[in-house]
């Protein structure tokens, strides 16, 4: 349990970043409390357009996240079916917001990402509703900013995923050498997935923040922030 709850958290930080939520592939159902499950999100699959503010998706995103966690914590669900339930809400509410917000979408890296030597992985399908970039030639934007998401296999995604840190220098993330050790210490689950970042998420930056993670279902996503950038248009500062 600790180890699950570790690797989500730690797994879904470009969720942070863009308002975006992972995908994960959700497995046919096998009883009846998922029957009962998937009549609801088929039911929200009709109302969707109904509602108007992204924010709004994400705070009732939450909501049934929260519900789901609320079962598993009471034991009127398994762990298996709770993670089940909660993949099946990240893909229903995580993609409609993704559509919503992605007012640019990225097809490949962009020559200024390249150039901190990352690349993209071989074998895998570019997700293009979750894949989006900035850029600081638009004043609206004002900074450059990836987030490329692509889906494939999950241990081909593993490999792609060391070979392009391997590449650009980008070493495993803190957080998550720290759940590895702890998944170790309580005897739990191996985590699934890994990241690799170049920062601490809200305690240090780099001058250009960069994360290759996968999850569990194997979506490789790649995201890299010109920090300096950024920092100066929210200051309402000229970016050189």
């Amino acid at each position: 349990m600790k180890s699950k709850t570790l690797s989500v958290r730690i797994l879904n930080f470009s969720l942070f970043i863009f308002l975006v939520f992972q995908y994960g592939c959700i497995p046919p159902p096998e009883s009846n409390e998922t029957d009962k499950f998937d009549s609801e999100l088929k039911t929200f699959n009709k109302s969707i357009d109904n509602i108007g503010k992204t924010l709004d998706m994400v705070d009732a995103m939450q909501a049934e996240v929260n519900k789901v966690e609320r079962k598993r914590a009471l034991g009127e669900i398994s762990n298996d079916e709770a993670d089940k339930q909660l993949l099946a809400i990240k893909e229903t509410y995580g993609r409609s917001i993704a559509r919503r917000s992605n007012l640019n979408p990225a097809t490949s890296l962009p020559p200024w990402a390249q150039q901190l030597r990352l690349t993209e992985p071989a074998g895998m399908k570019l997700d293009p509703d979750y894949s989006q970039m900035t850029t600081v030639e638009n004043p609206d934007e004002g900074f450059n900013s990836v987030l490329l998401v692509y889906l494939g296999d999950y241990n081909l995604a593993m490999k792609e995923a060391a070979r392009i840190a391997k590449t650009a220098n980008i070493p495993l993330g803190k957080d998550y050498l720290q759940a590895v050790e702890l998944s170790k210490t309580y005897n739990t689950d191996p985590i699934k997935g890994v990241a690799y970042m170049n920062f601490d998420p809200f305690i240090e930056d780099k001058e250009f923040n960069i994360s290759i993670t996968v999850d569990e279902a194997g979506m490789l996503t790649i995201s890299a922030v010109d920090v300096v950038q950024m920092k100066k248009q929210f200051e309402g500062k000229k970016v050189d």
